[in-house]
């Protein structure tokens, strides 16, 4: 259920456009099947879904697609939206990860016409060549797509991640950055991957369940693997040996550092915590390193970084925003560890080691900002170009330069150099800039009193000027998980809307982190309701003050947020004129089905008793759709090789959401068969709706 936040604006047209429907949407099979969890029962009308083998499973899926084309088809205002939406985001040329190593700049681009990201390299006289254009590669199993990539430290390889688009089952490549050749290595199945110093060998996570089965990430194993091809890869780390604990269904990396000695294994499952542990790089490169606890997850650490002998570590127990602790990686002692103080106790985000000190990423309100420590533990703001988001932070610890990438509501993601040494900011210009004006556009930042008295913050984007009525077209969005901030991010795709009177939401509701841990905690597990309900309020904040109305406020949850959006119309069907889960977790408690089996701890599980069914069940969206309610239109998308909300989520749902209307409801089930979450979809696909 990891986070991808895809807004598709023309959405909210097919909830305010009347329609004939040109065809039927076909009737899901019900087979109930009935679960005791520790003496509740629980039936499921579509349980036989989940299997994905079901010989009902696809005809029903291609004729749920062919009603809601149908549907589409019937909507006179759609293909000029559409149409509009498809230039914008065509005019663009847009900048995904951009990386500096040995001299060069690598950076992924898709270009203005394009419909997916390259991989480029921009060479130190500024000539820039295509390293990699994965539409020339036609795998096995279909189009293939960059997951990922990392850059060697000496920029003279490049690891890349290839998978087919949209399944993110990734299969490791190595490119020559010279030749564009890649090297003989072909690695299925791996992610979490990392370069070792010298760059002669990197690390990965191998992944040896079966794919899209629950079993897929159970037993990962983290692997070195050495370019000169010289004996099998070795197994970094067991559980249960050398001092590591971590459960079967837990990721297990190891990482490296190119400036230290010291190497770092990080389990993780589903929270925001990691547990971290220690071992001399060379006896961890060996095989037969002994690990030394660091961390653990009550410790509440969520990042960490080696700078040479010393260890950096963000952790938020003592503190909501995170304290940024620094301690030896030789012999590291968190009790002892030296807690860095930053002006205004701030929300940390990231931290990123450099020759000029410690770079920290945080939060303030609706925005990044960028901090310097130096080696006296002082901290000096590094004040950004504009306001927005800091996407990213790259560099190496031995560099005086990194890469920021910043993005805002109406400024796409540009990449500069900072120089540590004077403070100067560069845009890299690394691609051309916008070819039409978003200076008629504003944001403007609200906040509402919500009923437990807490203050939640949201933010209107509309055109300037706009007047705002009841009959305003509002898009409401609301994420609220994984302690994931929602800032300011440019979407070219949003601007249609906007010029068509449309007001886009953004409620930064609690389960989310731009308030650190304790606005994480609030809207997690067993406190999820006020994940929903702060959306409710602001919603109905929105109403009061004629910003749209119940007759035209649409709300739109996306991944996690699915939970945000089915609890909220479960609660209040009367609120809202519309309703979109893309690709949504929609049926929690149904999570030993499906891959992402171990990214479950958000939501309270995993099932081991009464208390923790009743936490999951209560924030299930699906378990407590009511029959005879009349929900709002609702559109439910998804793709068919979706590997962190499975499909079932999304086609359960949307089958159950219409049986309880009686068929007089609307549900339009959306799939696209050739895409997943979001991630590896190409252009046109993350236009068209």
């Amino acid at each position: 259920m990891s986070i991808a936040r895809v807004v598709r604006p023309c959405c909210w047209l097919l909830l305010l456009v009347p329609f004939a429907a040109a065809s039927q949407a076909p009737v899901a099979r019900v087979q109930p099947v009935t679960d005791d969890y520790y003496g509740t029962q629980v039936v499921d009308p579509y349980r036989w879904m989940e299997s994905g083998r079901d010989p009902d499973w696809l005809p029903w899926l291609e004729g749920q697609a062919k009603h809601t084309q149908a549907v589409f088809a019937s909507m006179p205002g759609r293909p000029a939206l559409l149409a509009d939406v498809a230039a914008k985001s065509g005019e663009q040329s847009s900048i995904g990860h951009a990386e500096q190593a040995g001299g060069r700049i690598f950076l992924e681009v898709r270009a203005a016409g394009e419909q997916d990201f390259r991989l480029v390299v921009r060479e130190a006289d500024g000539r820039e060549r295509v390293l990699l254009d994965p539409t020339t590669l036609k795998g096995e199993d279909g189009e293939q797509v960059i997951d990922r990539w990392a850059a060697s430290p000496t920029g003279r390889q490049v690891l890349v991640a290839l998978s087919r688009r949209g399944t993110e089952h990734s299969t490791l490549r190595v490119l020559d950055a010279v030749t564009g050749a890649f090297l003989p290595v072909a690695i299925p199945h791996a992610w979490f991957m990392g370069w070792t110093q010298g760059g002669d060998a990197f690390s990965y996570l191998k992944f040896v369940g079966e794919p899209g089965a629950p079993s897929y990430f159970v037993g990962n194993e983290p692997r070195l693997h050495r370019l000169d091809g010289q004996g099998a890869d070795t197994i970094l780390a067991r559980r249960g040996q050398g001092g590591i604990d971590a459960k079967p269904e837990q990721f297990l990396a190891v990482l490296f550092d190119p400036d230290s000695r010291n190497a770092l294994a990080i389990v993780r499952d589903g929270r925001s915590e990691i547990a971290v542990y220690r071992a001399d790089a060379a006896a961890a490169m060996s095989g037969n390193a002994t690990w030394t606890p660091v961390a653990g997850f009550d410790d509440i650490v969520v990042d960490a970084s080696l700078d040479g002998d010393q260890l950096y570590l963000v952790s938020k127990r003592r503190a909501s925003g995170g304290q940024v602790l620094r301690t030896s990686a030789v012999a590291p002692e968190l009790a002892r560890a030296q807690a860095i103080a930053l002006p205004g106790a701030p929300v940390i985000e990231s931290i990123l080691p450099t020759q000029a000190g410690l770079l920290v990423r945080t939060i303030d309100g609706a925005a990044s900002r960028l901090w310097r420590v130096d080696a006296q533990g002082r901290a000096v703001e590094a004040a950004l170009p504009f306001d927005g988001q800091v996407s990213a932070l790259q560099g190496w610890a031995r560099s005086p330069e990194v890469l920021v990438s910043i993005t805002g509501w109406f400024t796409p993601t540009t990449v500069y150099r900072l120089d540590l040494r004077s403070g100067q900011w560069q845009d890299l210009a690394l691609v051309p800039p916008l070819p039409f004006d978003t200076r008629g556009y504003e944001a403007q930042r609200r906040q509402v009193a919500v009923r437990d008295g807490t203050e939640v913050p949201y933010t209107l984007v509309m055109k300037q000027g706009a007047t705002l009525s009841a009959d305003t077209p509002v898009l409401l969005e609301a994420y609220g998980s994984y302690g994931y901030a929602a800032l300011p991010r440019f979407s070219a795709r949003l601007l249609p809307f906007l010029d068509r009177g449309g007001v886009y939401v953004l409620a930064n509701v609690r389960g989310g982190g731009e308030f650190g841990r304790d606005w994480h905690y609030a809207g997690k597990a067993a406190t999820k309701a006020n994940t929903w309900r702060d959306a409710i309020d602001v919603a109905e904040q929105l109403v009061h003050d004629r910003v749209g109305s119940s007759k035209t406020l649409t709300l739109i949850g996306t991944s996690a947020g699915g939970v945000m959006l089915g609890g909220a119309i479960n609660e209040r069907p009367d609120l809202f004129a519309g309703a979109i889960a893309n690709v949504g977790f929609m049926n929690p408690i149904r999570y030993v089905s499906e891959q992402n089996y171990a990214d479950i701890e958000e939501w309270g599980g995993p099932i081991t008793d009464a208390q923790s069914f009743r936490t999951m069940f209560d924030l299930d969206p699906y378990q407590h759709i009511r029959d005879g309610v009349k929900y709002p239109p609702t559109l439910v998308v998804s793709g068919l090789n979706d590997p962190r909300a499975a499909t079932f989520h999304s086609a359960k749902y949307a089958a159950r959401l219409a049986a309880a209307q009686g068929g007089a409801g609307t549900v339009l089930l959306r799939i696209d068969f050739g895409a997943g979450h979001g991630m590896g979809s190409s252009r046109s696909q993350l236009d068209e709706v």
